[in-house]
């Protein structure tokens, strides 16, 4: 695969379902014959995650052994021992998806996925974490931003997974987020400057934030669906926020 030059910096995001079908000679603990269906998903979950950062590690030519020792920190943030390298993984129902950036500095990274499984009282828990002006714009019946309200909710949630996660920050710091909708801003303690993008058209609710790195500029990161034995580029509308800025 091609070897790119480090001082460029590179941010990808890549998804893939569950069942999809992997390399054969894709190299994986096999799964114990005894686990349940939970623990048999959650397998199946490390599993296509791991697969999506070895071919990313592949791609910009980096060290396959940093994968089989990936550490985590005190919240449980996974992370490996390149100060170049950082990536983030989510996962909801059949799908996972990670993000992932090469640097020559770590440039943090935070994603976010939700497969709604059932509805939810999408008013009172907006009530419960979300800043008034957010309030305001978000329970309006006339709000510009996105149809419905349960749209509306998961961007809402999503972009502050993203934000607390590029940290490893729980999600009882929700409210710590303040979301400025109408303005596309964002501003948190708990993340650096950067760019976060909401897409509400896979079959998953995304949101993704990345560090800008200082004094130079980044191009948009790359989106890809793992399917049919490849990453295919994918390509939609996003809402795109400021974090951290002004």
């Amino acid at each position: 695969m091609e070897n790119f030059a480090n001082t460029i910096p590179h941010i990808e995001i890549a998804f893939i379902h569950r069942h999809a079908i992997l390399p054969s000679d894709f190299d994986f603990p096999p799964m114990p014959e005894h686990f349940n269906e939970k623990q048999t998903h959650k397998w199946q979950s490390r599993r296509a995650a791991h697969f999506l950062l070895t071919e990313l590690f592949k791609k910009y030519g980096l060290d396959l052994q940093l994968l089989e020792n990936i550490q985590h920190t005190k919240s449980g943030r996974p992370f490996v021992s390149a100060e170049q390298i950082d990536f983030n993984i989510s996962h909801s129902g059949n799908w996972i998806a990670i993000i992932f950036s090469h640097f020559f500095a770590k440039l943090a990274v935070g994603i976010d996925i939700e497969h709604p499984q059932k509805e939810r009282r999408y008013a009172d828990l907006i009530r419960h974490y979300a800043n008034m002006e957010e309030q305001v714009v978000l329970l309006n019946k006339h709000c510009p931003l996105l149809d419905n309200l349960s749209q509306r909710f998961y961007l809402s949630w999503c972009l502050r997974e993203a934000i607390l996660k590029s940290q490893g920050v729980g999600i009882v710091k929700l409210s710590e987020v303040k979301h400025l909708p109408l303005e596309k801003r964002i501003f948190s303690a708990h993340c650096p400057r950067g760019k976060l993008h909401f897409v509400s058209e896979l079959p998953f609710y995304l949101s993704y934030f990345y560090q800008l790195p200082e004094n130079m500029l980044l191009s948009e990161p790359l989106l890809y669906h793992w399917q049919n034995g490849q990453f295919q580029p994918v390509t939609c509308q996003s809402i795109v926020y400021d974090v951290n800025e002004g």
